[in-house]
């Protein structure tokens, strides 16, 4: 029955799976799925044994085909619906409830982890892009507002419009911070797992690198508006947008590096903070 059910999943969503693909190569917003997708089955070969070990399939969980079947719903009405997102996001659902109705709960509970990653690897729904941007937007022109005017340059905000004395920025959707949120984010809940071992210091980096990535944007917005100032318009655009971009992510990745080694420093025992004992 196993391979009866992987090899319908296969074709049912071979579609889904190639337009996902596609996404990740094509969009640059989307390209970090591919590298959470390969975490993921790496992830699912390393638990092969444990999953072994905890599967029991000669006692099917009901609660799994009832799980299977709201999967296999929920793609019939993201089919209907013309829904991406919600096409592609029941395969995650699907094979969480043919893992439960075949292995039981205990054998998903060991791939509840590439489960996880193989979710967030699924590019986000065009609905939630456009309703986020023009916040970040706004957000990071208030920051890059402030940032300047506290070094004494000149400046006048107009929602995403950032008027200088030599130069007018427009904080354009490809600047509004999505990207570099997402990709964060996706680090935040690598790193999230591999180092911490508690629930809420999980989650502590992942929610940690909301306002990382958000604040780290509005500072390059502000860089840039610095060097037109210095330098010329020029600098809003080509080598040094591109240089600030990277700069500004790696800065942000060693800070959210740095926050979870202050929560492992520290100890988080799940309920409240408790110092660790020091060898001297």
């Amino acid at each position: 029955m196993a391979g009866f059910l992987a090899a319908m999943i296969a074709v049912v969503y071979a579609g889904q799976l190639m337009g996902i693909a596609s996404e990740w190569t094509s969009s640059p917003d989307a390209s970090y799925g591919a590298a959470l997708a390969c975490v993921a089955i790496v992830l699912a070969w390393q638990r092969r044994r444990a999953f072994a070990l905890a599967a029991t399939p000669s006692a099917p969980a009901s609660p799994g085909l009832a799980l299977l079947v709201i999967g296999i719903v929920v793609y019939l009405a993201g089919s209907l619906g013309a829904d991406l997102f919600l096409t592609r996001s029941s395969l995650i659902v699907v094979l969480a409830g043919m893992t439960w109705f075949l292995a039981g709960g205990s054998a998903l509970r060991v791939m509840a982890a590439p489960l996880v990653f193989l979710s967030l690897a699924i590019p986000l729904p065009a609905l939630l892009v456009n309703a986020v941007t023009l916040p970040l937007q706004l957000v990071a022109s208030r920051i890059a507002e402030s940032v300047l005017a506290t070094g004494g340059i000149p400046v006048y905000r107009d929602g995403n419009l950032l008027q200088l004395p030599s130069t007018l920025l427009q904080v354009a959707d490809a600047c509004s911070g999505l990207r570099s949120l997402v990709s964060l984010g996706a680090l935040g809940v690598l790193l999230a797992w591999a180092t911490q071992s508690s629930i809420a210091g999980r989650v502590t980096i992942v929610v940690a690198s909301v306002p990382i990535a958000i604040a780290m944007n509005g500072l390059r917005i502000a860089a840039t508006g610095v060097a037109c100032e210095m330098w010329g318009r020029e600098m809003a655009s080509g080598g040094w947008h591109t240089f600030t971009g990277w700069v500004t992510f790696v800065i942000s990745l060693w800070l959210l590096v740095q926050s979870s080694r202050a929560i492992t420093r520290v100890g988080w025992s799940g309920r409240a903070w408790a110092p660790r004992a020091v060898g001297v």
